[in-house]
């Protein structure tokens, strides 16, 4: 059909209005060209997270666009951090993948590549760089810094003369080749190449500050501090010298200097927070809890939007224990975002200072599913498992925690104690070690050393440690105490025991050396002078009652139940809270006979701390006796649900379910579990050899039951349950001979019968 004019004309006018508004911006040019132009004006305000997404706009449009590449992975560079550095690198390797003739981005691959100590990797990018540019400053320090990573310090040394030949106000290219001359032993020229650096710029507090470190690192103190305040004076506004003097003062023990340096940084910059945060750490690092919280505060009012400045007065509150404070401000950033990471990992904190690892858990997961590096996340998730006794999780969680910050001297404290805790004493050194070169002033991490030391039976650096611990806190009991336990072990009592006097004499309420010096009275065979110096103590701090609790102990160890239960008493009025003589002064009636008030003594420990295991164990253990299995059942699971892996009390219930009818399957997992954990204990191998029987799985119950046998030779059910396997084994002999050592021991015990009619059998 031919086309009408009017209609022809409404065509045009279609077409041009298409026409212009794909010239508007429609075409995958424009629309590229828009998202880069956004992202530069971005870029230039700072605006790093949305010039990131433009970037990426560009990029997804054309995925060829090189530029766009290199200027994403700069943006990335500007936010700094592991994960940006990551997401870096993969867009500088895709940006030479398109175009290798970008200097830049070769040069910038090569540094991250250097950060990530792959020297070889670094140098082919500089190679690449200076096939093309041989007099390219960049590419031969970059090739120098390789090099001397790989300790080919005369090859660097060459690299980076050339350098300085092509640019001589490189200030940083001298301190590249002042490390090289120095790494290589030739510390005369690296100062001389840093003196020359000086002379082409007389102002360089770059220079200043590598000649400082020199002079330090050459035990040449009073010129180091003498250049690193010059350096000060030429730039008075430079944070990073007034931190690098901090330093210098900490790490020669000059603290007053480098309180006063830090309180002149923050005079020189009033409406800076982060100085008073730097003075904040401080405070903390030395002990200084009021001043720091002072200074933390004192941020806060310099700029009431610093996230930093919120972050540590919230962190700060939390170490200190003032959670109320704490909660209200972690309530007000959850109020106003639930899904603030910051909220959420303070939420977990809070969480496990009021003892609920459970609910800290599962919040501590998610912060690290959304921030996969931050690694005090993974440090307190360590303390929720430590807090649950989980000690291999706990370990695992430190173990990352010291991967992404190897820094962080709380993770490797905890780890060294746990490693400690297992027996690993050498991994315990490791971690200790590792933690007083971050804060020589960790006192629990020393400790720890020392400890680990006297595990390995190497006592001359544990009482080194110790000794030095003793004489740097005057007032402190641990040194000394410390220095008791190498004598022990050196079986030197009379040493031994001075130590632990001098102990008592800095702190007269310590438990640990008192408790010692009993044992040896004791080993001594000489139980009265242990209650008569339990009583002296006593007398020094009447208020003690774990002075009294001790003594209970003493006396129902003798037997003497009347002034044991009197002394039990006496701490319970003291402290209604200490459990531990609740527990004893149950143990007093269930010795003689009182079971039912033992069962109230337990229960009344369980009235004042719910998650108290071994008040739950010795409740079951009570209420077998009185042969009320289901209470004791019930107290049995209640340990395994608080602790899942809990030996004795999986032990306890698969017995109680073997013996009463149970399900054998459900038993036989408890049994398992405990063997996992106790695999020595004759115990577990008796119930789980007494299960394969009853599962008739014959040849396993013979393994377990004769390993029972050979580590518990006097009770009479286990030599029963060993000859009943054998029996049913088809070992005739044996099993006649271990039945009747059994009716031997014991001839009423609850297999008696059985056992007597298996003998018949075999006859």
């Amino acid at each position: 059909m031919p086309v009408r004019a009017s209609t022809f004309t409404t065509l045009i006018f279609v077409l041009l209005a298409l026409a212009y508004v794909g010239c508007d911006g429609s075409s995958p040019e424009a629309k590229k060209a828009k998202h880069r132009e956004r992202a530069i004006s971005y870029f230039e305000k700072g605006q790093y997270q949305e010039a990131i997404i433009e970037y990426q706009n560009v990029a997804q449009i054309d995925p060829t666009d090189a530029d766009a590449q290199y200027r994403l992975a700069v943006t990335y560079l500007k936010l700094g951090g592991l994960p940006n550095l990551r997401q870096a690198h993969a867009a500088l390797s895709r940006t030479v993948e398109l175009d290798k003739t970008n200097r830049e981005a070769q040069l910038k691959l090569g540094e991250l590549y250097l950060r990530s100590n792959e020297p070889a990797k670094a140098r082919e990018r500089a190679e690449i760089v200076l096939v093309s540019a041989p007099e390219n400053t960049e590419g031969l320090i970059l090739k120098g810094r390789s090099l001397i990573s790989e300790k080919h310090y005369a090859e660097a040394i060459s690299e980076l003369k050339k350098a300085i030949e092509i640019d001589p106000k490189n200030m940083q290219t001298y301190i590249d080749l002042a490390r090289a001359y120095f790494a290589a032993k030739d510390p005369a020229r690296a100062e001389a190449t840093l003196n020359q650096a000086l002379t082409v710029d007389p102002r360089s507090t770059e220079i200043m500050m590598a000649l400082g470190d020199f002079r330090t690192a050459t035990g040449k103190l009073d010129q180091a501090e003498i250049i690193y305040k010059q350096a000060l004076d030429v730039a008075p506004q430079n944070e990073s010298i007034y931190l690098k003097l901090t330093d210098f003062y900490q790490r020669h023990n000059r603290l007053a200097d480098a309180e006063a340096t830090l309180q002149k940084l923050a005079s020189s910059k009033p409406q800076d927070e982060m100085p008073h945060i730097r003075l904040g750490d401080f405070y903390t690092f030395i002990g200084q809890r009021d001043k720091a919280l002072a200074s933390y505060q004192r941020a806060t009012e310099v700029n009431p939007t610093s996230l930093p400045a919120r972050n540590k007065l919230i962190g700060h509150y939390l170490d200190m224990g003032k959670t109320a404070e704490a909660e209200t401000r972690v309530k007000d950033i959850l109020t106003k975002n639930d899904k603030d990471l910051m909220g959420r990992f303070f939420q977990a904190r809070l969480q496990l200072i009021w003892q609920k690892p459970d609910a800290a858990i599962p919040i501590l997961q998610g912060v690290i599913k959304d921030e996969p590096q931050f690694a005090w996340a993974h440090h307190f998730l360590g303390v929720a498992y430590l807090q649950k006794r989980q000690a291999t999780l706990a370990r695992g969680s430190f173990s990352d925690a010291v991967k992404y910050n190897p820094g962080l001297g709380e993770s490797r404290t905890a780890l060294a104690q746990i490693y400690l805790a297992e027996g690993a004493a050498d991994l315990a050194i490791d971690q200790a070690q590792a933690a007083i070169q971050i804060n020589p002033r960790n006192v629990q991490a020393a400790q720890i050393t020392g400890s680990a030391y006297l595990k390995k039976g190497d006592f001359s650096k544990s009482r080194q440690i110790f000794e030095a611990l003793a004489q740097a806190l005057p007032k402190d009991p641990t040194g000394p105490y410390q220095l008791g336990l190498v004598s022990r072990a050196e079986k030197n009592d009379a040493k031994a025991l001075t130590y632990f006097e001098e102990a008592l004499k800095r702190k007269p309420g310590a438990i640990e050396p008192i408790t010692q010096i009993t044992m040896i009275k004791k080993a001594q065979g000489k139980p009265e002078e242990a209650r008569k110096r339990v009583q002296q103590q006593i007398d020094a701090a009447p208020q003690n009652a774990l002075l009294h609790n001790l003594l209970g102990y003493l006396w129902a160890q003798d037997k003497r139940y009347t002034e044991a239960e009197e002394e039990y008493r006496k701490a319970i009025e003291l402290d209604s809270s200490l459990s531990q003589a609740y527990l004893n002064l149950g143990l007093i009636y269930q010795q003689t006979g009182k079971l039912d008030q033992a069962v109230k003594e337990f229960e009344s420990v369980l009235a004042k701390n719910p998650k108290m295991l071994s008040a739950y164990m010795l409740l079951g253990i009570l209420h077998e006796k009185r042969k009320d299995y289901d209470k004791a059942q019930a107290n049995y699971e209640t340990v395994l649900k608080l602790e899942p892996r809990f030996p004795l009390a999986g032990n306890n219930l698969a017995w109680l379910l073997l013996e009463r009818g149970g399900n054998l399957d459900v038993a036989l997992s408890y049994a398992q579990t405990a063997r996992e954990v106790t695999p020595d204990d004759p115990r577990v191998a008796d119930t789980l050899g007494w299960i394969y029987y009853k599962k008739n799985a014959f040849l396993l119950a013979v393994n377990l039951l004769k390993e029972a046998v050979e580590k518990l030779p006097t009770i009479a059910d286990v030599h029963y349950h060993y000859g009943m396997a054998l029996a049913k084994n088809n070992n005739a002999a044996e099993a006649k001979k271990a039945l009747q050592t059994a009716l031997k021991l014991n001839a009423n015990f609850d297999g008696a019968e059985e056992a007597r009619k298996t003998l018949e059998g075999l006859k």
